[in-house]
């Protein structure tokens, strides 16, 4: 038997507990689910053979029709290609790891240099500020707002979707203007004479509920994401942007935690604490 067989079928029978054929996820998606945490966990590399639809439907006991939708539901999503009369292969750079705690304010700065990032401009406009946002940014509700939609892609492959909102008041125009050598905070702290000192991030798992964001990742509504909401400060700690970026799969993230000495104290807290705090100190 052939390795990738052999990793397949010792996968499966981990593995083959997780499907179920109870409603309302289709068994093919259930399938297609644990094929792509297959890969995931590198039992195979880019390049490798993918086991044959045959193969598959015998090691997960599925029918050929369930084993074939199933890699074609990989195919579509970027991770495997075929090459005529060759067969099957698992796709380049199918994996994107970023280091979350670093000294980079901006998460496209923690891409790999070598990583070709493009960047899209999906709208810059002019809104009122809902709830949320007006809090963090210490806003009275509806106080007038400047809202940045960003598309990034890794070689013309959609990986997050960034949502900033920034009070219009502080950045008249801010939507006409064409950004810094391509960055925000570049643009804040030329044209507005705004440096950002310091972003907060919170990580939360989720699922897309937009089809705008869902279309745009180019995967389906209410598929999981991990969520990213950020706050942006001034050094004088004044929350200038609120951020909500959209991670679609196969992008990670490596954070690095330290013991602390026994009763120091700790400095972590929730976005609601934070924006709770921050309304306080501006009273």
């Amino acid at each position: 038997m052939k390795l990738d067989q052999l990793a397949l079928t010792d996968y499966a029978q981990r593995n083959s507990f997780a499907l179920s054929d109870s409603p309302p996820i289709p068994f093919y998606y259930q399938l297609f689910r644990l094929l792509e945490r297959f890969i995931l966990e590198r039992h195979l590399r880019p390049n490798d053979r993918f086991p044959a639809e045959e193969a598959i439907a015998a090691a997960f006991n599925v029918s050929r029709p369930t084993a074939s939708r199933a890699t074609r539901e990989l195919l579509d999503r970027g991770w495997l290609h075929r090459e005529r009369g060759r067969g099957t292969f698992v796709a380049r750079e199918s994996y994107v790891e970023l280091a979350l705690l670093t000294d980079e304010l901006s998460l496209s700065s923690q891409f790999q240099n070598d990583v070709r990032l493009t960047s899209q401009a999906v709208y810059s406009r002019t809104a009122f500020a809902p709830n949320e946002v007006a809090h963090a940014l210490n806003l009275s509700g509806g106080a007038p707002i400047v809202e940045l939609r960003r598309l990034r892609s890794i070689d013309h492959r959609p990986v997050l979707v960034s949502d900033t909102s920034l009070p219009a008041a502080r950045f008249p125009a801010l939507e006409e203007e064409e950004f810094v050598d391509g960055s925000l905070f570049g643009t804040l702290r030329e044209r507005y004479s705004v440096s950002v000192a310091r972003c907060e991030r919170w990580l939360e798992a989720s699922e897309v509920f937009s089809h705008e964001i869902a279309d745009l990742l180019q995967i389906p509504f209410l598929a999981p994401i991990l969520l990213v909401r950020g706050l942006a400060y001034t050094s004088e700690d004044e929350a200038v942007a609120c951020m909500k970026t959209y991670v679609r799969e196969r992008v990670s993230f490596q954070a690095t935690g330290r013991a602390h000495a026994h009763g120091g104290s700790r400095t972590a807290r929730t976005f609601s604490e934070t924006v709770e705090q921050d309304e306080g100190r501006s009273e």
